[in-house]
């Protein structure tokens, strides 16, 4: 779809929320900024923020994506927000709102009273197991799971996971886990040894390679 669009199957992944919700939220903020490069060059961020307060866990997610030509000319732009509540770590609300090059997506999910979990996405409407993990990565059980939610549309997402050793020139903490995702979803992740996300690369359809690096 021309160059515009190399990024278009990787940034699924990207998703987040737009409905932030109250801004006043008790408890413990920690919060993951990753500068994401491609080809050597600086093209955005991705922010996600996570606070908790008891059983209750509220994570805010903000990505910011532009690719330039020349280094000046810019030929595609993503920008995402998004929201998840967590209740005993169960995802009770997820709602987002995704611009990808000008294409409107969104998310609403909401925990059902039959232990399901409804979603009504661009993407996909209907139903999902009440355990599905989204794609905002935060969350250290996101590689334990071979049915994910695209919080960029809604769509469920089939993938298999390997673990796959560490190296030191991944430039993550020493213990760090490394996983490989295949199928709808294929990227690398790491979490450091306490279980926070820590890098993470993935393709895009033209063959270059995207890396999140952590800002200290």
């Amino acid at each position: 779809m021309g160059q515009n669009r190399f990024l278009k199957f990787a940034l699924l992944l990207l998703a987040g929320l737009c409905a932030w919700g109250d801004s006043t939220w008790a408890g413990e903020t920690e919060t993951r900024a990753f500068r994401a490069f491609r080809k050597g060059d600086d093209i955005g961020h991705h922010r996600v923020s996570v606070t908790r307060d008891g059983a209750e866990t509220r994570v805010k997610v903000d990505i910011s994506l532009i690719v330039r030509l020349a280094g000046f000319l810019p030929v595609y732009h993503y920008h995402h927000q998004s929201e998840e509540l967590w209740r005993d770590n169960r995802l009770m609300r997820l709602v987002s709102n995704t611009d990808d090059d000008g294409e409107q997506q969104y998310l609403k999910a909401e925990a059902a009273q039959d232990g399901k979990l409804k979603v009504d996405g661009s993407k996909y409407r209907g139903l999902a197991p009440a355990d599905i993990m989204p794609t905002s990565y935060w969350n250290s059980s996101f590689p334990n799971r071979d049915l994910l939610l695209d919080t960029q549309n809604g769509r469920l997402l089939k993938v298999q996971v390997a673990p796959l050793p560490s190296k030191p020139e991944d430039g993550v903490p020493p213990g760090s886990r490394r996983y490989r995702l295949d199928g709808d979803l294929r990227l690398e992740i790491w979490y450091d040894p306490q279980q926070r996300w820590a890098k993470t690369r993935f393709g895009a359809s033209d063959g270059s390679v995207i890396d999140y690096r952590l800002q200290e």
